[in-house]
Formats: C-alpha cells, structure tokens, sequence
C-alpha cells in the first residue's frame, strides 16, 4: 500500500510523546508499505533531524515544506511575531497562555503549500493519506477528493481546551473563540473517511460531539522493551518536554500543591527537553533535578516510580505505557490514566487532589510489597495489550478496510 503521512511533527528525535507515538508505528509498517512522510520544516523540525531520520528509514520518503516557503504566507508570517511578541514581554501573562490554547500554531494551508502536498500525492501514487496531530486536521477541506484520508487524533483539542481554561474567567469573545475552535475540529473531522483515535475514551467523546464520520480505536506503541520488575533505586521520575503545556501544569501542582504536603526527602527526576533551570531546585522536602533529554530512558528511569501528575490534555499517556513496559509502580490522576486499562489500587495508584497524590508517594516509598505488586501488574496489562507488534497489526487491519482491501 503507498501511503502519505503528512503531521505537525517530524517524529525525530524522540522527544516527546507525539514524536513516539508517530515513531514506533511507521518502524512496525515501513518495511511493508511504501511511506512518504510530509512536514514542516521549522523549530522543532529540522533537516539535520531529517537527515538522521532518513538513515535510520532509507525506504521511506522524507519531505520537508520548506521554512522560507512558508514565509510567503503572510497568515503565518503575521501569527509568529504576534506570538514572539507575547514571549519576549509578556511571558507569564493571561493572554499568552489564553493566546497558545486559542490559537495554537499548526498549517496555514497556503496556495503553495497545497499545491506542493497534492503533488507528493500525486507522486507517490498513494492508495491513502494519514493525516496526524490537531494543528494539520484542517487538511480534510484540501486534499484530493478521490483520495481516501484518515485522521490520526493523539488528543481531542477541544477537551484539552475546555479543561485548561475551566478556571479562567473568559470573556464572551474568547468563549465565542473556543465555541468557534469546537466546532472548527468537528468540522474537519467529518470530512474525512475515517478518525483513528488512541483511546476508547477519546473515541466516545468524537461519538457524543456530533462526529459522525467511522471511527476506530488503534493504540500507540512505545519502544521500550518489557523488562520484569526491578525494586526500586530510590528515585521518583516524570517523563515530559516542557513545551506540551499539560506537562508543565502538572508538574507545576506537584511542586506548589504537592511538594508541601510531604514529609519526607523526595528527589525527582524530570525527564523532558526544554525545562528552565528553575526546575533544578528544592522545593519543602522535594528535591527536582531536570535531566533534559536523554538517549538511554531504560537507564535513566528503570527502577523507580514513576509520577504523572496531569490535570489537563486528552489523549493517551505515552509515558504510562514507558512506565507499564518497564514495569514501574505509577502514580497518576484520573486524566493522565484516562484511556490506559489500569485498575486503581491494583496497577496503579490514582489520586486527583495535593493530599492523595503526597501519601500515594508516602504509601509507595514504604511499601515495598505494593510496589512490586503494581509494577507487575502494569507490565502484565502492557503485554496483553500494547505490544508494539500487535497495535501495528490493529492499525494495518484498519488501513486495508479503509481502502477496501
């Protein structure tokens, strides 16, 4: 089958969950179809990337659209310094944030732009298009009518939205924005063939929100490889860049809302790109060392519990899955454990308030008999279900029914 994969993100390196989930299932595919992959150079999305990327792949087609053709775009051109311009002199402020959850960058589907994917399509003779990541999802209303298209939802915007700025006092015309956001994704979503989300949970959302195009249900993989229990080192580990906003809300409660409430001496481990160096320091009893990136997670984080202490987001926790291969006792609250099969008090502990999530850490750190029984039991759920050779089948078998093989 040729398929044509165009995504927000170049899934290298693998520095965020995203960049995983896109990753592990175009490794488990490439060598039986034939993949062309489509992004935007930028940032986050170098060619050098892309260089490494494509030794790593030699049969599949990496392309970049360009940066400086995308800087015929006044659309894009005119957001970026609107967007820079919050940064540099209004960094914490209601607006920016307010800013990044209303209008969060993604493709400004230029005449250029457009002319230059259908001819990829084109090119690559592609039986079918898989479209990945909210900020593409308006591809629906641009590519070839007589090409089959396939939405890839790794969280549902307008959920992540509504629970980000519950607390904000909105005014009418942002609540007119989002309202206008909601229905924009709705929209887009119906004009595609089908939607594969990552969870049952996202896929009833879509369900009861007017979605009615087919949708199917076909889990990310992770690259971790299982590994039996190992007792713990000492250490407590979260998982996450900074720049996914959920990730630094959270961690941001555990240091001001969590952190107080414990007794005890606590290192944490942040491991994640682009932390600020504020993230190095002694909060209470809690000590946070950022890690940044590194090359070896298995090294890095086997052997230790394992935090994700999410309030906001939608989508599936790559990082839980890490956790569940590595078989580490996790900790997490009902959001970051949303669409994960973990049982409360038998392969995980959840706990959604500052005081449940501190004696979670207290009762772990002390329990030895628990930690080793949560850890075997997240591993044990992880093989059942979320072995990469598997899911890659899962997502093959939808592939072919979509195009009617």
């Amino acid at each position: 089958m040729n398929i044509v994969i165009l995504t927000h993100y170049l899934p290298y390196p693998l520095t965020s969950g995203g960049a995983q989930a896109q990753y592990n299932m175009i490794d488990q595919l490439r060598s039986r179809h034939n993949i062309t992959l489509v992004f935007n150079e930028g940032s986050g999305n170098t060619i050098q990337a892309m260089k490494q990327l494509q030794a790593l792949w030699p049969e599949v087609k990496i392309v970049a659209y360009r940066y400086y053709r995308q800087l015929s775009c006044w659309r894009f051109v005119r957001d970026k310094i609107i967007r820079g311009l919050l940064v540099k002199f209004a960094p914490k402020s209601r607006m920016l944030k307010i800013d990044r959850i209303l209008k969060p960058y993604g493709q400004w589907f230029s005449d250029d732009q457009i002319r230059f994917t259908h001819k990829i399509i084109k090119d690559a003779k592609a039986d079918l298009v898989q479209v990945e990541f909210f900020q593409c999802i308006g591809w629906s209303h641009y590519l070839p009518s007589d090409i089959k298209k396939v939405f890839v939802h790794h969280e549902v915007n307008f959920i992540r939205n509504e629970r980000f700025l519950k607390d904000f006092n909105l005014s009418a015309k942002e609540k007119e924005a989002m309202a206008q956001m909601k229905q924009y994704e709705i929209d887009s979503l119906n004009k595609y063939d089908h939607i594969i989300t990552l969870t049952d949970t996202d896929c009833k959302i879509l369900q009861n929100h007017n979605v009615t195009t087919p949708i199917s249900v076909s889990s990310a993989a992770v690259s971790s490889k299982p590994l039996p229990y190992c007792e713990w080192k000492g250490k407590i580990i979260f998982i996450g860049s900074y720049a996914h906003i959920p990730n630094r809300e959270g961690m941001d409660w555990f240091v001001n809302q969590v952190a107080p409430a414990l007794t005890d001496d606590t290192q944490v481990d942040i491991i994640g790109a682009l932390w600020p160096p504020e993230y190095n320091d002694r909060f209470g009893h809690v000590q946070l060392r950022s890690l940044g990136f590194v090359d070896d997670l298995t090294k890095a984080a086997y052997g230790n519990i394992m935090i994700v202490p999410l309030l906001t987001g939608s989508g599936m926790r790559m990082k839980i899955l890490e956790a569940m291969a590595m078989s580490m006792p996790v900790i997490t609250t009902t959001v970051g454990v949303e669409g994960i099969p973990l049982v409360d008090g038998e392969s995980c502990l959840i706990a959604d308030t500052p005081e449940a999530f501190a004696q979670a850490i207290k009762k772990l750190s002390e329990d030895a008999v628990l930690r080793s029984k949560l850890g075997k039991a997240a591993n044990q759920v992880f093989m059942d279900a979320y072995s990469p050779q598997q899911l890659a089948k899962v997502r093959e078998k939808i592939y072919y029914q979509i195009v009617g093989i």
